[in-house]
C-alpha cells in the first residue's frame, strides 16, 4: 500500500513539475493600444503583443537574474557604446518589459535612462509581472515617443527607438521628419539607435530613410535572429564606420559585469545592402506604408 501511495505521489509531483515547466501562468490584457499576453515559465516572464498577423515577443525577463538579457536583440542595442561610450542621458522610445533597463542601470548607475511609453498598460505590466521598479534614474513618461521628442527640452547621448505595436513600429516613428526631430535632440557626439527587422522591403526603406538624415549609419545583425540594429550619428567626421577606430571592446566590457561581450557585438556588424537601399522608397509623413512594405518579402538572396 505504501509503495502504491509513493508511486501516486511521485506521479503527481512529476505532473506538477511538467505543468510548471509548460507555463506557470498565461494571462491576457487588452488596452486601447495593444492586445497583450504575459506568460511565465519558471523564472522567465514574457510580454507578447497579439495582432491579426500573429503574436510577437515584446520583452522577456529572468526574475531569478534580472540583469541577464533574455531577448537577443537587447544585447545588440549596446552597440551604441562603440559610438558614444559614455551614455549620461539616454532616451528609450518604447518600454516593453524593461528588459534592457536592469543591466544598463547597474552598469551606469549615475546615468539617466528615461523611457517614453505610449501604453499605460504596458508600464503597469512591466511593474506588476516583470519586476520593473522605476527610479529617479529610470523614469517612465506615458506619452507618444514623437510627442515626447517635440515637447521635452534637453539633449540626449543615446536615443533608442524600440517602439513596436503588434509586430511593427507605428508609421509616424519611421519617417524622415521624425528622424530629423531626433537628430535635433541628440548631442553633437550622440547616437541614434533603432531596432529594425530584416527580410522585407520595409527594412531597405528604413535604412534609406535613416541615412537621409544621419550621414553615417552602421548596422549590426543580431545572430540567429531577424533583428538588425542601426546605429547612426549626425556628423561626417570623424568616420565611425571602421571598427578599428572603435573603443576597445574589452574596455567597454568592464561595467557590464560579464553579462555582455562587446567583442561578440562587434562581430555582428554587417554591410549596408546598398543596391536594395537605393531602390527603396523614402518614408515621409506623407508616404509611410509601413504595414504594406512589411509584407513584401525581399527579392534577393543573400
Amino acid at each position: 500500500m505504501k509503495s502504491a501511495c509513493c508511486l501516486i505521489f511521485c506521479l503527481y509531483l512529476a505532473a506538477s513539475a511538467a505543468a510548471v515547466e509548460k507555463a506557470d501562468y498565461t494571462e491576457s490584457f487588452d488596452s486601447l493600444y495593444n492586445n497583450l499576453t504575459v506568460e511565465r515559465r519558471a523564472s522567465i516572464v514574457e510580454l507578447r503583443a497579439r495582432s491579426r498577423r500573429g503574436e510577437y515577443l515584446e520583452s522577456a525577463v529572468d526574475l531569478s537574474d534580472p540583469l541577464r538579457l533574455v531577448v537577443p536583440y537587447t544585447r545588440s542595442l549596446y552597440a551604441a557604446l562603440f559610438f558614444q561610450p559614455e551614455p549620461r542621458r539616454v532616451l528609450m522610445i518604447g518600454l516593453g518589459g524593461a528588459g534592457f533597463h536592469r543591466l544598463f542601470a547597474e552598469a551606469y548607475p549615475d546615468s539617466l535612462l528615461h523611457s517614453a511609453e505610449l501604453d499605460p498598460t504596458v508600464f503597469a505590466l512591466a511593474k506588476s509581472h516583470l519586476g520593473f521598479k522605476p527610479t529617479e534614474k529610470t523614469p517612465v513618461t506615458i506619452m507618444d515617443g514623437r510627442q515626447f521628442i517635440k515637447r521635452t527640452p534637453g539633449k540626449w547621448d543615446w536615443i533608442i527607438l524600440d517602439a513596436f505595436r503588434g509586430g511593427y513600429v507605428p508609421p509616424h516613428l519611421k519617417t524622415q521628419e521624425f528622424y530629423r526631430e531626433c537628430a535635433r535632440r541628440l548631442e553633437e557626439d550622440g547616437v541614434f539607435v533603432s531596432n529594425l527587422h530584416s527580410g522585407t522591403e520595409l527594412f531597405y526603406a528604413d535604412i534609406k530613410t535613416i541615412g537621409s538624415v544621419f550621414p553615417q549609419v552602421v548596422l549590426f545583425r543580431t545572430e540567429g535572429r531577424g533583428n538588425v540594429i542601426a546605429c547612426a550619428v549626425k556628423y561626417r567626421e570623424p568616420v565611425v564606420t571602421d571598427p578599428s577606430d572603435w573603443p576597445s571592446a574589452s574596455e567597454l566590457n568592464r561595467p557590464l559585469k560579464g553579462y555582455l561581450d562587446m567583442r561578440a557585438i562587434q562581430r555582428e556588424r554587417m554591410q549596408i545592402p546598398l543596391a536594395e537601399m537605393n531602390r527603396a522608397r523614402l518614408l515621409t509623413d506623407d508616404f509611410a506604408p509601413v504595414e504594406f512594405l512589411d509584407t513584401i518579402k525581399r527579392n534577393n538572396t543573400e
